[in-house]
């Protein structure tokens, strides 16, 4: 009976596997300072049409995403604008992203990868390069 109520129990708790339990990628705001006036901060706000509820954070599966940004008002703009970045991306990576002004004037502006890094955890757990 005990081993039964054991399988059960293991078995429910796979149903409930998170998104580190596989290769992941991370995608996340850059937050550093930058010499360039024109680079922005942006709000990550879906990957692929799934809003993102985790702080401006996503965690999801490697390979072709579509990350919808948002750029805040800036002074003397009173709307907040978006764009879509497609990242082709790599198992263990994290992406930083930010969004790039065409010209300081205008609200027009380009999402960009502003760098990239592995997660050294996730290439240690999954043994990936």
């Amino acid at each position: 009976m005990k081993r039964i109520l054991l399988a059960s129990l293991l078995l429910s708790l796979s149903a409930f596997a998170g998104p580190y339990d596989k290769p992941y990628v991370i995608i996340t705001v850059d937050i550093a300072k930058s010499s360039d006036p024109n680079l922005r901060k942006v709000i990550v706000n879906r990957v692929d049409e799934e809003t993102i509820m985790t702080g401006n954070k996503a965690v999801v599966a490697p390979g072709l995403r579509k990350v919808t940004l948002d750029l805040p008002p800036r002074k003397g703009f009173n709307q907040a604008t978006q764009n879509i970045l497609e990242i082709d991306a790599k198992p263990c990576t994290r992406y930083y992203v930010a969004a790039k002004l065409d010209s300081p004037t205008t609200q027009e502006w380009k999402p960009v990868i502003r760098s990239e890094e592995p997660i050294g955890e996730c290439r240690k757990k999954f043994k990936i390069g």
